[in-house]
């Protein structure tokens, strides 16, 4: 396999990907659709880097645990396509750098992504992973506003309350989906420890919550028809998965709720805001 592929690999490209999707569309809308291009460039740089950095470091302290793992022992560490020390080094550097890079966008920017950093490795596969994750996730957001706005709104805030009702949804689900899988590696974390019923009650509760923050998102944001009707898609499929995970009570309507809270919620959540920006500007 290609070098280069190998060393992106280590970084988990597609969750890297979710996080500066999110992340840079923060910055749009800190923008009000047209943040400054040179700030907007500098700030995809350290969301990219900082949050590979960091997916890259989580795959070198769970290396163990992930070799152990059907759905995780290809990674490119346990497959020993890369060594731990290589891949400790590589992942380390580019952490080093974002934060050097977040700390010139704004002192608040570099705050968020150390604090990301940090929750992001500490206590993995632990009860505490998942909450400290949604500090880790948040981090590419506050970045990306910060780099634009320095001020704290409604709209900041509530973007990172999504995301902390949205993150246990969608971990929590694929744990469930690869329940056995966990449990072999000797994961015995919640959900796994509790089963399908009351991670699916839980999740709907969330997803009910995360409807909630969504509309006054559109109250608080002032966005336009275009996020009202992408919002309203996205949260009624989150809904909508996690009622039918509570019905059916099997793996298969788990990794749905999880497959739903994925690409298809976030991409509906964050892009339709900067749509409706931009079409704001152009009337």
């Amino acid at each position: 396999m290609n070098t280069a592929v190998i060393y992106i690999r280590l970084l988990k490209p597609r969750e890297t990907l979710l996080l500066a999707i999110i992340g840079l569309c923060t910055a749009v809308i800190a923008g009000q659709g047209s943040p400054p291009l040179d700030r907007f460039l500098l700030a995809a740089v350290t969301i990219i880097i900082g949050s590979g950095g960091t997916n890259g470091l989580t795959n070198y302290l769970d290396r163990n645990v992930d070799a152990m793992m059907k759905r995780t022992r290809h990674r490119v560490i346990p497959s020993g396509l890369i060594t731990p020390r290589r891949a400790l080094i590589w992942a380390g550097s580019l952490v080093i750098i974002g934060l050097l890079l977040a700390l010139y966008l704004h002192p608040y920017a570099f705050i968020a992504g150390i604090s990301g950093v940090v929750a992001g490795l500490m206590f993995r596969k632990t009860w505490a992973t998942h909450f400290l994750g949604i500090l880790s996730s948040c981090g590419p957001l506050i970045v990306g506003w910060f780099a634009i706005n320095p001020n704290i709104t409604p709209t900041i805030l509530l973007l990172c309350l999504i995301i902390l009702l949205w993150l246990p949804i969608h971990v929590w689900n694929l744990m469930i989906a690869a329940r056995d899988d966990y449990l072999s590696a000797g994961v015995d974390i919640f959900p796994l420890n509790q089963g399908v019923d009351l991670t699916a009650k839980v999740s709907l509760v969330l997803s009910l919550i995360l409807f909630g923050a969504c509309m006054l998102l559109y109250v608080a944001g002032e966005f336009g028809s275009v996020y009202l009707v992408c919002s309203l898609i996205g949260c009624s499929m989150m809904v909508w998965a996690t009622f039918n995970m509570m019905q059916s009570k099997d793996k298969d309507a788990a990794y749905r709720a999880f497959r739903v809270s994925a690409f298809p919620f976030l991409l509906l959540i964050f892009v339709a805001p900067c749509i409706d920006l931009w079409i704001t500007r152009i009337i």
